[in-house]
C-alpha cells in the first residue's frame, strides 16, 4: 500500500505520516527529505540559487520513483501538486488530503526559517489556488483544525482501510470528473475480485450484463460475482464491433432491459471491448434517464481509452458517434490478462491510444515504452500491467479536470481527426484493429512541422515510437475523400480542426489549415 499525504504548510503531513506509518508497519518517507539527501543541501538553497522550476523537476522525479516503489506512508512538499506531471502520477496511489486553514497554517509554521515560501508576500494566493486541486486528487480528505496529530492520523487509518484493494500488484487510478468519482482498476486475475471492486449499490435489485458475443466467458464469471452480492442477472449479447454499434443494436439492447423489468436503480455491466463498452455506456446513460454503470473492458482498447472518461456513443452510416452522451461509470475493471490474451482484438489500437497518450503528455510514459516495447508486442503480463497503468493515469488527469472537452480533453483527439476520416474513406468494418489511430497521428506531426511548430527530430521521435510497437507510419489518402468525411467530423467549427504539438508533450487544439497544407500533409503520409 502506498499513501501519499499532501495539504499546505502547517498540515502535518510529516507528525500525522509517522503515526500512520507505525500503525501499517510500513516506512514513512517525506519527498523533500529524500531531495535534500540526494543533493547534500536544503530546498531553501535550491530555489535561491537554481530556482523553483528546478526543483519542480527534482521533485517529480523523486515522486514519481516513491510512488513507484515499495510500500509506504510518503508526504509531499505543499507545492508538489502544482507540476501536471505529479499530478499525473498521483491518480494511482491513496491521496490524503489533510485540510488545514490559513490561519491555522500559519500558526503552526510561523517560526520555520527552512520554508522557502513563507515570506511570500502573496503566500495566502498560493494558498487558496492549491485548493481546489488538493481536492480533485484526494480520494481522502481530513480536517485537522484544533485537533491532535494522533487523532487525524486514527481517522486517516480508517479512511484508507475502506478503499478497494487489489490482488498481487494491481493499480487503482481515481478518475474524478464532476460527472463522478470512481476507481480504474488495472491488474492480473481481477475477474474473481468484481465483487469486491464494485462500490456498494443499496438501491440495485438487478443487473444487466451486455456482453460481447466472444466474452461469454468471461461474462458468465462477472454474472457468479454479480449474483454473490444478490443480484438477479440478465444477460444481452451483442455484436462487438464498430459496424454493430448502431441505433439497431441499441433498440435490441434496451427492449431487453424493458423485457428483464430494469429499474432505474439497478446496474448495468458492460464486458466486452471497445463497441461494448460505448453501446453500453449509451444504453445507461439515456435508458430510465440515466442508470449506474460498471465497465469490464475486455481489450486492450477498451482499457486503455474507451473506459476512462465518460464518452459514450453509437455510430451512424456517415459518422463515428455522432449520437453519444458523456456517463461515468462508477467502476472500471481491466483484467490484463485478457487484454493479453486478446491480442487478435483491439491490441494493435490499444498500443496506439497508448502511444498518443505517451506523445501529447509530459510524463515519462514515452521513454518506458520504448525501453519495453518488444515486450509489450509480446503481451508480457507484468509490462503491460505497467504501461496501462501510466497511460490510463494521464488519460484520468485530463478527464478529472476537463469532462466535457472545454479545454484540456480535447488534446485526447490528438491523431483521431484524422484517423475517423480515413475509417470512413477504408469503411467502418475495419473493427478494432483498424491501423488509422497510428496513421492519424503521423498525419497530425507532418501537420506541425508543416506549420513550423516543430521540426524533424519530433517527426522522427514519433516515428520511432510506433515503429517499436510494431505500428505503420505511412499510408495513401486523397484530399477529396478525406474532405467528405471531415465535413461531418464532431469537432467541426467553421472548417476541420486539429490537434498537434508544439513539442513532445506540448499539444494545442483547434487548429485550422488550409487545403494546400492538408493535401501536402497526406502526401508527406504517403512518402512515409
Amino acid at each position: 500500500m502506498i499513501v501519499v499525504l499532501v495539504g499546505f504548510m502547517g498540515a502535518g503531513k510529516t507528525t500525522v505520516g509517522h503515526i500512520l506509518a507505525e500503525r501499517l508497519g510500513i516506512p514513512f518517507v517525506d519527498s523533500d527529505l529524500v531531495i535534500e539527501q540526494q543533493l547534500g543541501r536544503p530546498i531553501r538553497d535550491v530555489f535561491a540559487t537554481e530556482g523553483e522550476s528546478y526543483f519542480r523537476d527534482l521533485e517529480y522525479q523523486t515522486v514519481a520513483s516513491l510512488v513507484r516503489g515499495q510500500d509506504a506512508v510518503v508526504a509531499l512538499g505543499g507545492g508538489a501538486l502544482g507540476d501536471a506531471r505529479t499530478r499525473t502520477v498521483l491518480r494511482n496511489p491513496r491521496v490524503v488530503y489533510l485540510r488545514v486553514g490559513y490561519s491555522e497554517a500559519m500558526t503552526r509554521v510561523a517560526t520555520d526559517e527552512f520554508r522557502p515560501l513563507l515570506h511570500r508576500p502573496d503566500l495566502e494566493d498560493i494558498y487558496r489556488a492549491r485548493l481546489s486541486v488538493y481536492e480533485d486528487l484526494a480520494a481522502i480528505t481530513i480536517d485537522t483544525d484544533g485537533r491532535r496529530p494522533d487523532a487525524v492520523a486514527m481517522d486517516v487509518l480508517a479512511a484508507t482501510t475502506q478503499l478497494p484493494s487489489l490482488p498481487g500488484d494491481g493499480a487503482s487510478v481515481f478518475v474524478t470528473p464532476v460527472g463522478g468519482v470512481y476507481y480504474s482498476h488495472i491488474g492480473p486475475d481481477l475477474l474473481d475480485h468484481v465483487s469486491g471492486l464494485l462500490p456498494a449499490v443499496p438501491e440495485a435489485e438487478r443487473a444487466v450484463i451486455i456482453e460481447g458475443v466472444d466474452d461469454e466467458a468471461v461474462a458468465a464469471r462477472v454474472a457468479d460475482q454479480l449474483q454473490s452480492l444478490g443480484l438477479m442477472t440478465a444477460r444481452v449479447r451483442v455484436v462487438d464491433d464498430q459496424p454493430s454499434k448502431t441505433l439497431a443494436a441499441y433498440e435490441v439492447v434496451v427492449e431487453a432491459l424493458v423485457d428483464n423489468a430494469i429499474h432505474k436503480g439497478d446496474l448495468v455491466v458492460a464486458v466486452g471491448g471497445e463497441a461494448v463498452c460505448e453501446l453500453a455506456g449509451f444504453v445507461a446513460a439515456t435508458f430510465n434517464r440515466g442508470m449506474k454503470l460498471a465497465l469490464v473492458p475486455t481489450t486492450l482498447v477498451a482499457q486503455a481509452d474507451s473506459s476512462v472518461g465518460g464518452k459514450n456513443g453509437i455510430n451512424l452510416s456517415r459518422g463515428h458517434n455522432l449520437l453519444g452522451a458523456i456517463h461515468q461509470p462508477i467502476a472500471v475493471i481491466s483484467d490484463v490478462n485478457l487484454a493479453c490474451a486478446n491480442r487478435g482484438r483491439g491490441y494493435r489500437s490499444g498500443l496506439a491510444e497508448i502511444a498518443k497518450h505517451a506523445l501529447i503528455s509530459p510524463s515519462d510514459l514515452m521513454d518506458f515504452v520504448l525501453a519495453n516495447a518488444s515486450r509489450i508486442r509480446a503481451g508480457d503480463n507484468d509490462v503491460i500491467r505497467d504501461v496501462l497503468t501510466r497511460s490510463i493515469e494521464i488519460k484520468a488527469d485530463i478527464v478529472s479536470r476537463d469532462e466535457r472537452e472545454q479545454g484540456d480533453r480535447v488534446y485526447l483527439n490528438y491523431g483521431h481527426t484524422f484517423a475517423h476520416a480515413m475509417d470512413l474513406v477504408r469503411g467502418l468494418s475495419l473493427g478494432e484493429d483498424s491501423d488509422s489511430l497510428p496513421l492519424g497521428l503521423m498525419a497530425a506531426a507532418y501537420l506541425a512541422r508543416r506549420h513550423g511548430r516543430v521540426g524533424d527530430s519530433v517527426v522522427e521521435r514519433q516515428r520511432e515510437l510506433l515503429t517499436a510497437l510494431g505500428l505503420p507510419t505511412a499510408g495513401t489518402f486523397t484530399f477529396s475523400e478525406m474532405q467528405e468525411a471531415w465535413s461531418r467530423d464532431k469537432k467541426y467549427n467553421r472548417g476541420v480542426r486539429f490537434v498537434v504539438l508544439n513539442g513532445l508533450g506540448i499539444p494545442e487544439g483547434g487548429v485550422s489549415a488550409d487545403d494546400a497544407t492538408l493535401t501536402g500533409v497526406l502526401d508527406d503520409l504517403a512518402r512515409g
